[in-house]
């Protein structure tokens, strides 16, 4: 896998010139900052290749913190703007940061782009709407501007995953609440049971190539949860479990929870909530809710468990979420 640099931003004195470097290439703007957004003027550096010219967008708006980013005419001539999610404008072209972060081309596998037909078919006994099939490739690729680590997602298998899954589920921090401390062997059937579900996809989070985490996600109206919420019929869930100590902390799980959250918003655009059922006795999982915009929607008794109802909205994800 190719290593990704770090893109550095320097402004100027005078706040309005800015410096980008990137795998030793420069680049420099002239910015005017407004209550609107960013506009950026008089761009100078090589050509943008769209791969480019995406990492510099997405470290833009997360380095100047604006919800919007204008390009005038030679900036505009510099990046890649054909997506229709640009708009074009008197003076340049623009796009928000909602609408940037919602283009699925830049960041999934080809292989989900296309919009699966709206309807149903049946496994078992159960009706649900058609889903793509999904291998065992990477599904969501990012250059995480917060970390400066390429942060992917690909479905867990039991010949790569099985030991670390086995491990990170004998861990007293995570069997207290995932309630898995079972053998290798019965740990393998159940991946392979989650991987064979329609309604389910096991994931395993990595940063720069180290594993991370373990993210098991499902379709809602078709899960247990599904009775105790207003789940659309895209809507989807997840749990979650950080494996390896050294990636716990409040910036670091952020980023995985948001991780997360978007390639499941993207991989499905029909999705307009994502739901959680964590232990309401999860303290440590609950405390996110102060950093991202999971929203507490009240307890609930499972028949093996007090539950809380989280809920992550599409419109708040996409408009209040710093990726």
């Amino acid at each position: 896998m190719k290593h990704l640099s770090p893109i550095e931003l320097t402004p100027s004195s005078d706040h309005q010139q800015l410096q980008i470097t990137l795998d030793r290439e420069h680049w420099q703007t002239k910015r005017q900052s407004s209550p609107a957004g960013e506009r950026l003027l008089e761009w100078e550096g090589p050509t943008l290749d769209p791969t480019t010219s995406q990492r510099l967008l997405d470290t833009l708006f997360h380095k100047l913190d604006t919800s919007r980013i204008e390009l005038g005419k030679s900036a505009c001539e510099a990046f890649d703007t054909r997506h229709p999610a640009w708009e074009h404008t008197a003076d340049g072209t623009a796009i928000e940061r909602a609408a940037f972060y919602q283009i699925r081309e830049h960041w999934l596998d080809p292989g989900l782009w296309p919009v699966m037909p709206e309807i149903s078919v049946q496994t078992d006994q159960v009706r649900h709407p058609r889903r793509p099939s999904v291998g065992d490739q990477i599904l969501y690729r990012r250059f995480a501007p917060t970390s400066g680590k390429t942060i992917t997602l690909r479905q867990a298998t039991v010949s790569q995953d099985g030991e670390r899954f086995h491990r990170w589920q004998n861990d007293p921090r995570a069997a207290r609440f995932w309630e898995y401390p079972w053998s290798r062997e019965r740990l393998d059937a159940m991946l392979e049971d989650r991987r064979a579900d329609p309604h389910s996809l096991p994931l395993i989070l990595e940063a720069d190539g180290e594993a991370v985490g373990y993210f098991e996600t499902y379709y809602v109206p078709e899960d247990r949860l599904g009775p105790y919420c207003n789940a659309g019929p895209f809507d989807q869930g997840m749990h979650v479990l950080i494996g390896e100590r050294r990636f716990l902390g409040e910036g670091l799980t952020n980023l995985w929870l948001n991780t997360v959250s978007h390639f499941l918003f993207l991989s499905e655009p029909r999705t307009r909530c994502l739901w959680g059922e964590p232990r309401s006795d999860n303290r440590a999982m609950l405390r996110y809710l102060r950093t991202t915009t999971w929203e507490n929607h009240g307890e609930f008794d499972f028949p093996h468990k007090r539950s809380a109802l989280l809920c992550n909205p599409r419109h708040r994800f996409f408009t209040d979420t710093r990726l």
